[in-house]
């Protein structure tokens, strides 16, 4: 005879609950259950339930009566008398459905401990609420004319002429642009135009997906730095890129 398992009480969340914590805790096949051991087990715990005045649902005793019934079609001798009453479900039947029943309760089961964990994670944020800009920050603005659609525009157009002239193999070599050294690149183009220079005139013929995207990050933050004005007189004409005075007029 098996020695009968220590319950822990608790509050388990239903009958299917309790009897998938005894199936665990004897390290008992899901899909080999022994009925008559497992049913026993279950009635010593709702006993203990009941003794520490825990309030046990109808679901419980709906589960003992099924496994008491599983446990008398097995202990029991099979009558061989032919009765008119309709044919009850056999022993298999009822262990298949059992089984079932577990399996998808211990599937929803693992899907909620999942939740748990990634709300416990998702706590673990803080998302920052919104904040008003100080009144002494100075917010950089696009000069009227031009528009977010008409930047992604050239630097779309850059990236396919680079795309179209970029070779199907080439070797890897370190970083040969940085916004750093383009920003130099443009403020010294630019003192020596001392006028407005076209958007494109920054850039080779056949300019490398590096150099394209590095100066343009180096426009943008001469940009947000009040260094260099952007003008567009008319939606069909290039951009074109000024320096800013000492006292921040164009």
């Amino acid at each position: 005879m098996s020695k009968l398992p220590v319950i822990h009480i608790q509050n388990f969340e239903g009958p299917l609950d309790l009897l998938l914590h005894l199936i665990r805790s004897q390290s008992i096949d899901i899909y080999d259950i022994p009925i008559v051991a497992i049913t026993d087990q279950y009635m010593r715990a709702l006993r203990d339930m009941q003794d520490h005045q825990l309030d046990v649902a109808g679901d419980y005793f709906v589960m003992a009566a099924t496994l008491m019934k599983m446990k008398a079609k097995l202990l029991l001798p099979t009558p061989e008398t032919v009765t008119e009453e309709p044919e009850e479900e056999s022993l298999e039947e009822m262990q298949a459905h059992l089984v079932a029943q577990l399996v998808e309760y211990q599937r929803f089961k693992a899907a909620s401990h999942w939740f748990k964990g990634q709300e416990t994670t998702r706590q673990q944020y803080y998302t920052r609420p919104e904040m008003a800009v100080p009144a002494t920050v100075r917010l950089g603005q696009l000069p009227a004319g031009i528009q977010v659609s008409a930047l992604r525009s050239a630097l779309t157009g850059l990236v396919n002429r680079q795309r179209q002239a970029e070779k199907p193999l080439q070797l890897i070599s370190t970083d040969r642009y940085t916004v750093k050294a383009q920003i130099k690149k443009i403020r010294g183009r630019l003192k020596t135009a001392q006028v407005s220079v076209s958007f494109g005139q920054f850039f080779g013929q056949t300019p490398t997906r590096e150099e394209v995207v590095t100066t343009f990050l180096a426009l943008l933050e001469m940009t947000k730095q009040h260094e260099i004005t952007l003008e567009q007189p008319d939606r069909v004409m290039p951009i074109k890129v000024k320096m800013r005075n000492a006292d921040g007029e164009k």
